[in-house]
C-alpha cells in the first residue's frame, strides 16, 4: 500500500504520493469494507514477502418494506463494515542500516439503502440495489531501527494519518432457486460498482476520488436434517463462491479474486414459516492466486 522509501526519494516523498496515485489501494480497502461480495473472513496476503493480513467484519440487516406490485417487493437496508489490513515494510538506509515500518489501515463504514426483488419466474429473480455509505480510514504505524529516522518525513503522509469518504453504490444481482423434494438449491451473481470521494483528510496528499468494482457468484444447497430446535426444522447447509474485483488497479490490496466453499446448519427464524428468513451458522475456507483465508460466523440468510 505505501509507496517505497529509499535514500535517493526522501527529498520527493510527497511528489512521488502525489503521483502514485495511492487513493485507489485506499478505495479498495473501503469499498471491501462496505461491500458483502468478498465474505467476511481474516485473509493472509502471499503476493509479498512479508505476507500483509486482512480481517474483515460486516453486520447487515435488510426487511420488507412494501409491495410495488404482484412481482416486486421494495426492501430497506442498513449494514455496518469493519476492516484491518496489517503490513510490515523493510527500509535500508546507508550505510546498510536496516530497519521497520510496521502499519495498520483501519476502515469503518456504515451505509443504507434500498433493494428491491423483481420476481421474474421459473425461479429467477432479478435484484437491482442503490446504497449509499459514510466511512472512516485510519493508519496506525510504528518504526523500528533505522526507519525511526524517517517518522519526522512521513508521519501525516504515508503513515499516521486518517481520512472519511462517501460511497455511492448501485448494484445489480440476479438469482436462481428451485427446489428437488424437501432440498433447496440457490446460484446467484451480483456485481457493485462504488464511487467514493474523501473529504477532511489530515492531509490533502491523502484526497481521492476513485472507483471500486467487485463481482461476486455463490451457490447454496440446503435440506433438511431430521431434526428440529424449538418447533424450527434445522437444515445442513453447503456453499461454494467465487468473487473478485475487476477494472484498472484491481490488484490494489495484493489480490484480485478469491474462492470458498463451506458449510454449516440454519434454522428459520420464525416456527410458523419455514421459508422465511433463517439464522445460519457456517465456516468456510477461502483461497486464490496470492490470498487465503478462513471464516466462522453467525449470519441472517435472506
Amino acid at each position: 500500500m505505501a509507496a517505497a522509501v529509499d535514500a535517493q526519494t526522501l527529498p520527493d516523498v510527497r511528489s512521488l504520493v502525489n503521483g502514485a496515485r495511492l487513493g485507489t489501494g485506499y478505495a479498495q480497502i473501503i469499498g471491501l469494507a462496505a461491500t458483502p461480495d468478498i465474505s467476511a473472513a481474516s485473509y493472509e496476503i502471499d503476493s509479498t514477502a512479508n505476507k500483509p493480513t486482512l480481517d474483515v467484519f460486516r453486520l447487515p440487516y435488510q426487511s420488507r418494506w412494501l409491495a410495488l406490485s404482484n412481482d416486486t417487493d421494495l426492501y430497506w437496508r442498513v449494514a455496518g463494515g469493519y476492516l484491518r489490513l496489517k503490513d510490515d515494510f523493510s527500509v535500508n538506509l546507508p550505510p546498510a542500516e536496516s530497519g521497520t515500518i510496521g502499519s495498520t489501515w483501519t476502515a469503518y463504514s456504515a451505509s443504507g439503502g434500498l433493494l428491491a426483488k423483481i420476481h421474474l419466474g421459473n425461479g429467477f429473480s432479478l435484484e437491482p440495489a442503490l446504497d449509499v455509505g459514510v466511512a472512516r480510514l485510519e493508519n496506525a504505524s510504528s518504526y523500528g531501527g533505522s526507519a525511526s529516522s524517517l517518522q519526522p518525513m512521513l508521519d501525516g503522509l504515508l503513515f499516521n494519518w486518517q481520512t472519511n469518504a462517501w460511497l455511492v453504490t448501485p448494484s445489480i444481482g440476479l438469482e436462481y432457486a428451485t427446489t428437488f423434494g424437501e432440498a433447496k438449491a440457490t446460484i446467484r451473481g451480483h456485481v457493485a460498482r462504488s464511487w467514493i470521494d474523501s473529504f477532511d483528510a489530515s492531509d490533502p496528499a491523502q484526497s481521492f476520488s476513485e472507483a471500486a468494482n467487485i463481482y461476486s457468484i455463490r451457490a447454496d444447497y440446503a435440506r433438511p436434517l431430521g431434526y428440529s430446535i424449538a418447533d424450527r426444522p434445522l437444515n445442513w447447509v453447503v456453499y461454494g463462491g467465487y468473487a473478485g474485483f475487476f477494472g484498472a488497479n484491481s490488484d490494489a490490496l495484493g489480490f484480485k479474486s478469491v474462492a470458498e466453499i463451506g458449510g454449516g446448519f440454519e434454522l428459520p427464524l420464525y416456527a410458523d414459516q419455514p421459508k422465511s428468513e433463517r439464522a445460519r451458522l457456517a465456516a468456510g475456507y477461502l483461497f486464490g492466486p496470492d490470498v487465503k483465508g478462513w471464516t466462522i460466523g453467525l449470519s441472517i440468510q435472506y
